[in-house]
């Protein structure tokens, strides 16, 4: 593992210090509060207003070198549901916190990947999960994938991948002692065909023997199958969930028994840009699997729209095919007229990126200067982001590389990324060929 500890980033925001009204806090009262208790008040902040509280004194700085603060910290800080503006070739994530309509909502988070060239493969964004970032390597071959705290600037790989690929579709699943990676499709059949044959699934969990982790024997994709792996994977209940186009079909891999199979989206023949992201979760309630798509069809009375549906019911589809009608799809929101006027203009038949973190889901189109839409779909309420005040506003595609949107929150201590100390390769140090 690679560990940077003498620098942690700031979350840099425009006009941090005038979100919020300031508050005076009595010194007569703080002085005398014993350390314990202090640190105690402090593990309670969110992850962005600790690292900017953490400039107040040495003592403060350094306790996120302390693994009882740590600890603290990752069970009594709020959860924040962020979402991460990803360019591969950035160096850094913007971002966006959903829950501030008003207030200055973006800011910027510089990323500890190292500069591709003199010796390092250039690696993309492919997935995040409970503070962590998964990089995939761009090189075709045996990949590599590189899991990030962007916060701590932690940086650990994974053994290579024991599938050649060119371009799979990656899933990442993670918890505080365990996290679960798959890579899944563009199998390299020969130096010149690529073919949607097998997934690769590697565990790591802190109970486990090795802990370390390993890679499981791979999995076969349905029949038929034709990924995108900008489209990602949702998780939900043991199971990742992914899009297979031509024609649209949802992917289902359960976990445990290394099994996949198909469930049949809603509409499938009027869909145009779907996309698969986890809903809800959190304490109070379990993650649900959502489709948000917009759809089209202009021979019939029904208006185009962008809709949200959500899985119901479980799934209890056959190993390969489909699975005939296990679960059902429930349509939970669709955009209204007027809001969809605008999104259309700004997305002009382009696509749009796509992802839900809570009770929040994001629609960026990918376009020049395009806003950003969110819907809270526990309010049932539509609105347009602040325009991010950083270069790639807007219009991140502009660039050519594309942009990837992600759930992210920000945590200070991600646990589960340290069980890849006995498995990370010496050789990414000095650049690893596939």
């Amino acid at each position: 593992m690679m560990h940077h500890p003498h620098y942690l980033p700031r979350l840099h925001s425009p006009s941090s210090s005038s979100s919020s009204e300031a508050v005076d806090m009595d010194p007569r009262v703080w002085g005398r509060l014993p350390p314990p208790l202090v640190d105690r008040v402090l593990a309670c902040l969110p992850t962005p207003s600790f690292l900017r509280l953490r400039a107040a004194c040495r003592r403060f700085c350094n306790l996120i070198y302390s693994s009882p603060f740590l600890h603290s910290h990752l069970i009594l800080s709020p959860h924040l549901p962020f979402f991460a503006f990803a360019v591969p070739s950035a160096g850094y994530l913007l971002l966006l916190d959903p829950t501030r309509p008003q207030a200055p909502s973006w800011s910027r988070l510089p990323l500890p990947l190292p500069a591709p060239g003199a010796g390092h493969q250039a690696f993309s964004p492919a997935a995040a999960s409970a503070g962590l970032l998964a990089f995939l390597s761009d090189a075709s071959g045996h990949k590599t994938l590189l899991l990030s705290n962007p916060i701590t600037r932690l940086l650990a790989p994974l053994p290579l991948c024991p599938t050649a690929r060119l371009s799979p579709t990656v899933g990442l699943a993670a918890g505080p002692t365990s996290f679960i990676a798959v890579i899944a499709g563009d199998d390299l059949v020969s130096p010149f065909a690529v073919k949607n044959i097998s997934a690769d699934t590697f565990v790591a969990d802190a109970a486990s023997v090795p802990p370390s982790g390993f890679w499981a024997p791979s999995s076969i994709l349905p029949r038929l199958s034709s990924l995108d792996p900008r489209a990602g994977m949702a998780f939900a209940s043991g199971r990742f969930y992914c899009m297979s186009s031509s024609p649209f079909a949802v992917l289902v891999f359960d976990v445990a028994t290394n099994v996949w199979s198909k469930v049949q989206p809603p509409m499938r023949r009027f869909l145009r840009s779907p996309a698969l992201v986890e809903l809800g979760g959190g304490m109070e309630h379990e993650a649900r699997v959502a489709l948000v798509s917009a759809v089209e069809k202009s021979r019939l009375s029904v208006p185009r729209s962008v809709r949200v549906w959500t899985l119901r019911g479980g799934h209890s589809g056959v190993a390969g095919g489909s699975n005939g009608g296990g679960g059902a799809w429930t349509e939970m929101a669709r955009m209204p007229p007027d809001v969809h006027a605008q999104f259309s203009a700004a997305e002009g038949g382009r696509g749009f990126e796509c992802a839900a973190h809570g009770d929040f889901v994001v629609l960026a189109p990918r376009g020049h200067a395009s806003p950003v839409l969110v819907f809270d779909s526990r309010r049932d309420e539509w609105r347009w982001a602040p325009p991010c005040p950083y270069p790639y506003a807007g219009g991140i595609a502009a660039g050519g590389a594309g942009f990837r949107v992600f759930a992210y929150e920000p945590r200070l201590a991600t646990p589960a990324i340290g069980l890849l100390d006995a498995t990370a390769p010496a050789a990414f140090l000095h650049g690893m060929q596939g």
